[in-house]
């Protein structure tokens, strides 16, 4: 009964850390995911699909699908939506949201979004998966383990020629009917709030090259602040070779090609440099495969 009850445990923890936004190392590349002030940012219709993977060093290692969706849909109005689907050990999780954003020009060059989200999400724990000696045990009859949460949330994006950055609550309002994420001794939600800032700045080094570094900062209560640092050499607007940063102690190797004005690809691979305690689940690397499409 401990082992079993552990089991769950541990399903439980990884799945609240997971819970709504797992991270994705090209996060430049995706930015509406985190921020749906990113809505319309564009000129164009584009669609981004990522498939992200630990390595099959552990059973059941987390992998995350995803699929964003943006476009400008008149004046000063953009519009999206992002499909996804994280899963780690036995606990999965389905999520739609659609987005819509407001711009408000600032310069000739410059201009401010804010943007709302409304989102949901399945959720199953998998505890039905788990081995269980008794189907009868109170705690597992006890407690919700599958349901559907409902998340809104808010954002602001800035851009000009050169530079962008954008702060973001993508669950800013968070509605758990089967009370997935409460603790049942307390009746309170063991979910906070996710907070994003995300920048980006090029520099043009020459007429072929450019240097460009990209932040994002995840705060979460209770939590260390967590943060990725990307550097981004873009050669001839049409290849990009790049190394990455993630705390804690993981190196990223990214790259991506213009393989058509349409079509992007990118790959970006993750390792511990440090493994230990908090990091030797990593330890195995991480593969991330991007594929983007710009509609005329």
């Amino acid at each position: 009964m401990k082992k079993i009850l552990l089991l769950v445990s541990c399903i439980f923890a990884l799945s609240a850390h997971a819970q709504i936004y797992p991270n994705i190392g090209q996060f430049q590349n995706v930015l509406l995911y985190y921020n749906p002030a990113y809505a319309g940012s564009g000129t164009q219709l584009r669609a981004t699909g990522v498939y992200r993977a630990q390595s099959n060093k552990f059973p059941k290692t987390p992998n995350t699908q995803l699929i964003t969706v943006e476009a400008p849909l008149g004046k000063n109005v953009g519009g999206g939506v992002v499909v996804g689907r994280h899963a780690i050990g036995d606990f999965s999780q389905i999520t739609f949201s659609a987005n819509a954003s407001y711009q408000i020009k600032t310069g000739r060059e410059s201009s401010l979004q804010f943007g709302l989200k409304g989102g949901i999400s399945q959720i199953d724990f998998g505890v039905n998966k788990a081995f269980k000696w008794d189907d009868n045990d109170p705690f597992f009859n006890s407690n919700a383990t599958k349901g559907i949460i409902s998340t809104f949330g808010a954002g602001v994006y800035y851009k000009k020629q050169t530079f962008y950055a954008g702060l973001s609550i993508p669950d800013l309002i968070l509605i758990d009917p089967n009370k997935l994420y409460t603790d049942k001794t307390t009746d309170k939600s063991l979910v906070k709030r996710n907070i994003f800032f995300i920048s980006g700045i090029k520099f043009n080094v020459t007429d072929f090259i450019a240097i460009q570094p990209h932040v994002m900062v995840r705060y979460y209560s209770g939590r260390p602040l967590n943060y990725y640092v990307n550097l981004s050499a873009i050669f001839n607007q049409t290849f990009t070779a790049g190394i990455g940063y993630v705390y804690l102690n993981v190196l990223g190797l990214y790259t991506s090609v213009n393989v058509t004005p349409k079509i992007l690809l990118g790959y970006r691979y993750e390792f511990s440099v440090a493994p230990s305690s908090n990091t030797n689940y990593n330890s195995g690397g991480s593969n991330e495969i991007l594929i983007r499409y710009g509609f005329n």
